[in-house]
């Protein structure tokens, strides 16, 4: 049989995006290791697009806040809405499409830390992701992914230790990152499972060379995963049931990110090591029409979010969700009934072990004079002190220096 790997990658189609380079070293390069059931979880969730902090959540009562937005645009003043324990004794609100994670909020698994975000103040979207990906706020060349780093000061554990859930290949967080690997739907790795699938891949990596140990690596995890997936009498794989008759939402708008979140779940119930994941939703960048356009994409994320919480009610205490976008957006609406490129925006952490019920950080203001350049919600907590408490209180990390470099305002907020 005569195969090329182009023609091999080609056929092998979506099934598994083993990377974002036209290689496959990134996705396995060791042997499998044992997996630790009780190892701890960290799903990070980014909101591509420069999510609206305030029409997200806001402080209610604000004069700045009422003069500088069209009516549709600020989040209503219902006092089923508020979140008890806001900052600074000020009263704010949840958007209502947002009502699942006020329900979180309430049940204290769920702590917002507003006015936070990269101090550099870009409001380049390709900038400031990147930047937030690599846990920088500032440019330092050929620059890795937090995640990888973070791998690099820790003894590799599991089968699947660092994941991304669909995408489009692996994200800048794990850029470098041999551990990783990028998937699309688990419910293709039965193929893998096929006696000629198999045939064809022992052929193509029956070699010696690093790029063929690799692949021969590839192909024990591929079928190690395969193995966990819960068949029929036929060896087809059956279609996954979320705990407690969770329902995803399926809205178009919402499906892909849904189904990203649902295959987490299905994956980290799975337990193959799972350590790191990411899953990004993105779409906020709501120029014109964000009446329509932002309480849709909020519903069907926060319904989502939730779903996948409640799927792992059995791993809450060993797993914490973190949600960041690149950026806010200003303070005043636009003449599109939209908002432009903000500043400081808004993270929600979400577990177990999470001081929820709480907002956390220090509010800025909306008064001009308090306000990024007179026009933007201003950071007042750096986005990496939120990163870092986690990887310190939870993951036990020791290495902050090194995976957020030239930062070391480490000191804790609380919520964990």
């Amino acid at each position: 049989m005569h195969l090329n790997r182009r023609n091999f990658l080609k056929g092998l189609g979506s099934t598994i995006a083993l990377s974002a380079l036209p290689n496959i070293q990134n996705f396995a390069y060791q042997p499998l290791l044992s997996n630790n059931p009780n190892e701890e979880i960290l799903v990070f969730v980014f909101l591509r697009g420069g999510c609206d902090a305030l029409n997200f959540i806001a402080p209610m009562g604000n004069r700045h806040y009422a003069d500088a937005r069209i009516k549709e645009l600020r989040v209503p003043e219902n006092a089923n809405f508020t979140l008890k324990n806001g900052l600074d004794g000020l009263d704010f609100n949840i958007h209502p499409k947002a009502a699942a994670l006020k329900e979180l909020y309430d049940s204290q698994d769920l702590a917002v830390v507003h006015a936070t975000g990269l101090t550099n103040g870009t409001r380049s979207h390709f900038e400031a992701m990147n930047l937030i990906e690599q846990g920088l706020t500032k440019n330092q060349g050929n620059a890795v992914g937090w995640m990888t780093r973070y791998f690099e000061t820790i003894s590799h554990k599991g089968e699947l230790p660092a994941v991304a859930i669909g995408g489009n290949g692996l994200p800048t967080s794990f850029l470098g990152c041999q551990q990783a690997a990028s998937i699309d739907d688990l419910a293709d790795f039965n193929v893998i499972g096929e006696p000629i699938m198999q045939e064809v891949l022992r052929e193509f990596y029956n070699g010696n060379t690093f790029l063929d140990q690799t692949g021969q690596q590839t192909l024990a995890t591929l079928q190690h995963i395969q193995k966990k997936l819960k068949k029929n009498s036929k060896g087809e794989a059956l279609d996954y049931h979320p705990a407690h008759d969770v329902d995803y939402p399926t809205e178009w708008y919402i499906k892909s990110f849904s189904q990203s979140l649902k295959n987490l779940a299905r994956l980290i119930k799975m337990d193959v090591g799972t350590h790191l994941a990411m899953v990004e939703y993105d779409g906020w960048d709501h120029h014109e029409n964000q009446a329509f356009r932002f309480p849709q994409h909020l519903a069907g994320f926060s319904n989502a979010l939730a779903a996948f919480y409640n799927d792992l009610s059995n791993y809450h205490q060993r797993m914490t969700i973190v949600v960041m976008s690149e950026f806010g957006r200003r303070l005043k609406s636009n003449r599109s009934g939209g908002t432009d490129h903000g500043h400081g925006g808004l993270a929600l952490v979400l577990g177990g072990n999470v001081k929820g019920g709480k907002m956390y950080g220090q509010w800025p203001g909306l008064a001009t004079h308090e306000l990024d350049k007179n026009v933007d919600l201003a950071v007042s907590t750096d986005y990496r002190t939120i990163l870092g408490e986690v990887l310190s209180k939870r993951l036990q990390s020791k290495k902050l220096d090194f995976i957020f470099p030239n930062f070391d305002h480490h000191q804790a907020l609380g919520f964990l």
